[in-house]
């Protein structure tokens, strides 16, 4: 009994074939993922905050707690003099401020570039199947 060997163009067909077949596929994929995306926006975006928040407390509770155990006294007092506006500066309290605030508001932001990549997505979509 022969094996029939395929030609080169009928192997390019079927290699055209398979990758339509997962094109497809993944379109479809793509699809479901939009449209989940699309339906629990909201959710994924509180949930991304909250997490950020929780993170950034623990984070905080866990640098004093191990700060706290490392100095003999924790709380010396020193007399107030004048605010000291250099050394505020020089701290890294406004590099702490600006990583708390990014790590805030970065998943505010790409929630709201997914929203709008999906209005635009979808919003074409529902105007060609009113046409």
């Amino acid at each position: 009994m022969k094996t029939y060997k395929l030609t080169p163009l009928e192997q390019l067909q079927m290699e055209q074939k398979r990758l339509r077949e997962e094109r497809a596929i993944a379109e479809q994929r793509m699809g479901f993922q939009f449209q989940y995306l699309a339906d629990n926006w909201g959710t994924l975006l509180t949930k991304g905050v909250a997490s950020s928040i929780k993170n950034k407390i623990t984070e905080t509770v866990d640098g004093i707690s191990s700060a706290g155990n490392a100095s003999p006294a924790p709380f010396i007092t020193k007399p107030l003099s004048v605010f000291n506006w250099r050394g505020l500066i020089k701290s890294n309290l406004p590099f702490l401020v600006s990583s708390i605030v990014w790590k805030t508001a970065k998943p505010a932001l790409i929630a709201f570039a997914a929203k709008k990549v999906s209005s635009l997505i979808f919003g074409r979509r529902r105007k060609l199947l009113k046409k």
